[in-house]
């Protein structure tokens, strides 16, 4: 297999299998462009911030919206140029540092590997909060995956958040019957933007057109995914693993995400192993 990388965004670009099959998001002709790429980092912080605020210690955090959308979204990782500090023709790590926040509080030193092992590919990140006070941080991953009619998906899970205006959760409830991935089902053709709580950190992805299957293991840091399979475009849906749920700072506060003193490290990662079908006992 291979896959190309940007440093822009600390993205994949895309990636393919020997003999040419995508098990990632082609990104297409054209200019580069990280919101049509296969996988970038959410980092130091995944998915949006309600308000762009919240409350620590008696003091108010802020953070400035980083798109044309009204919310901070996914945090710094994602819109930043990284530094390539190792490569080789099966590993690359990258890195950055935001030591003045323009955007968000936090100031950090993020680092990002991604490594083909065989069929193979391991994606780690981590974060060390550089700042002098602790604050409470969050990483994750926004791969995108394609989507054909006859694609499968298994991801077993627990409970999941509706989702209200403004593409936030709203209330966490039993999984309904028609986004139950316990077994092995297609996806629904109608919107998904779902947290999944209470993952096992696996997940399969099967292609029947493509003979291909995925198989996705998750550090269990990340005990929970968004779901994202938009209703207007079918040829991709995005399983992102999270430590952390959705506009957590304003459901649940801070303590929802993980407080990293100054000089703390949160890290995790997964792993996408690919397969033929033939191969699949």
């Amino acid at each position: 297999m291979s896959l190309r990388l940007s440093a822009r965004g600390g993205a994949i670009i895309d990636g393919v299998t020997q003999d040419g099959r995508p098990f990632l998001r082609p990104h297409g002709d054209g200019a580069f462009d990280v919101l049509r790429s296969a996988c970038f980092p959410l980092v130091p912080i995944g998915n949006r911030v309600e308000g762009n605020g919240f409350e620590l210690r008696g003091k108010h955090y802020r953070f400035e919206p980083n798109t044309a959308e009204p919310n901070y979204i996914h945090g710094d990782g994602w819109l930043v140029g990284w530094n390539v500090e190792e490569v080789s023709t099966a590993h690359v790590k990258l890195a950055f540092e935001q030591l003045r926040p323009a955007s968000s509080p936090h100031a950090y030193r993020a680092v990002q590997t991604v490594a083909i092992d065989g069929a193979t590919v391991r994606l780690e990140l981590s974060v060390t909060n550089r700042g002098q006070e602790a604050l409470p941080f969050g990483i994750g991953f926004h791969p995108y995956f394609p989507r054909t009619e006859g694609t499968r998906l298994m991801a077993p899970a627990q409970t999941w958040w509706t989702e209200r205006d403004g593409c936030l959760p709203g209330v966490r409830t039993p999984i309904p019957d028609s986004a139950d991935f316990s077994a092995s089902r297609r996806l629904p053709r109608r919107r998904l933007n779902n947290c999944f709580e209470g993952w096992s950190g696996l997940a399969r992805i099967v292609w029947p057109e493509a003979g291909l299957a995925a198989d996705i293991a998750a550090d269990p840091v990340f005990s929970r995914y968004m779901l994202y399979a938009p209703e207007e475009d079918r040829g991709f849906f995005c399983l992102e693993p999270m430590t952390h749920a959705p506009n957590a700072l304003m459901l649940a506060g801070p303590a929802a995400l993980h407080m990293l003193a100054s000089g703390e490290t949160l890290s995790g990662g997964f792993s996408i192993t690919v397969s033929n079908l033939e191969d699949i006992p």
